[in-house]
């Protein structure tokens, strides 16, 4: 049988394919009868489903993360979409191809890297260049680090986004870089490719996206800083006082306390940063949103965001599309 995906799912047409359970949830209805609530995807988008009727059996041994085959057909449900579902069984191995489910980025991860390896060739500052080219000579460093989202949803959640992530928040500290002149364009450059490399060991991204116990316990930030430092460690004679500032540019990149931050950006380096990395990872969530939660009710608009917290407007378009990506 061959894969319908989220994308080809039509409203009011049946449905008999394979999905990725990526939320499953045993509720019980106000009668007390039990019924499955989940959220099933693939690499093209996910869906809200609903099973009603022989749910303890459907659901015996049934965890999140593992691919299922259903049977039901497509409605709405509040306005968005919600699949019904009359049969549901776990996927046997043979019948499925792993990489339908998980969503990839579309640019091309050895041209992200080869970018990535220019901007730390120009660097002048010597221990910078080598903190950096060391981690990137580091193969399993490299593979975790150019696979990884950059997030279990919200923004560059795909495989490959924590990769493209980087390289747009690199590219946008060249642009500030060359506008303020009294910006360490080294130090923000350096800040800018280590920001993130925590995720790399925070994220899991074997069927779904998730936390690994490190991840859990201790964050991104908190892992990235202690990787840096490692490696800073490693490097005869680095200068205490840079290191420290590229280390609290790593620990202050969300900005705000409430956010995560265990510090807020106390260099201007460290502001930049944060604020290109914000900018960023907003700007994609707007154009990913916009295509995938369009509000048919009201064209141009997107239905409610709530990473947020507002309705979107991407504007009336010839074809009727939402924005896309870069």
């Amino acid at each position: 049988m061959s894969k319908i995906f989220v994308a080809d799912l039509v409203e009011g047409e049946a449905v008999t394919s394979f999905f990725l359970a990526k939320e499953v949830q045993l509720r019980r209805r106000r009668t007390g009868e039990p019924y499955l609530s989940l959220v099933l995807g693939d690499r093209t988008g996910e869906v809200a489903a609903v099973m009603w009727d022989g749910v303890e059996e459907a659901s015996k041994d049934l965890a999140e993360g593992d691919v299922v085959k259903v049977q039901g057909h497509l409605g709405t449900y509040q306005r968005e979409a919600q699949l019904t579902i009359t049969r549901l069984r776990k996927a046997n191995p043979e019948e499925i191809a792993l990489e339908d489910y998980l969503p990839r980025s579309s640019q091309d991860p050895a041209g992200l890297v080869a970018r990535l390896r220019e901007v730390v060739d120009s660097l002048r500052e010597p221990h910078l260049k080598r903190l950096l080219r060391d981690l990137l000579a580091d193969e399993p460093f490299l593979n975790a680090f150019a696979t990884a989202p950059a997030a279990k949803n919200i923004h560059h959640a795909v495989l490959g986004g924590l990769l493209e992530h980087t390289v747009s928040v690199v590219g946008l500290c060249r642009l500030l870089a060359d506008y303020y002149a009294a910006l360490d364009r080294d130090l923000l450059l350096a800040a800018a490719i280590l920001h993130d490399v925590g995720k790399a060991r925070e994220l899991t991204w074997d069927r779904v996206f998730d936390y690994t116990d490190a991840g859990r316990l201790l964050g991104h930030i908190t892992l990235g800083t202690l990787l840096v430092e490692e490696r800073i460690r490693a490097i005869p004679e680095f200068p205490e006082d840079l290191a420290q500032r590229l280390l609290h540019c790593i620990l202050s990149h969300h900005g705000e306390l409430e956010w995560g931050s265990p510090r807020r950006p106390k260099t201007l380096e460290a502001l930049v940063l944060h604020y290109a990395e914000d900018l960023d990872g907003k700007v994609d969530l707007f154009l990913n949103f916009s295509q995938s939660h369009p509000d048919p009710q009201h064209p141009g608009w997107t239905q409610f965001n709530k990473a947020l917290d507002r309705y979107l407007y991407f504007g009336q378009r010839d074809a009727g599309e939402a924005p896309q990506g870069q």
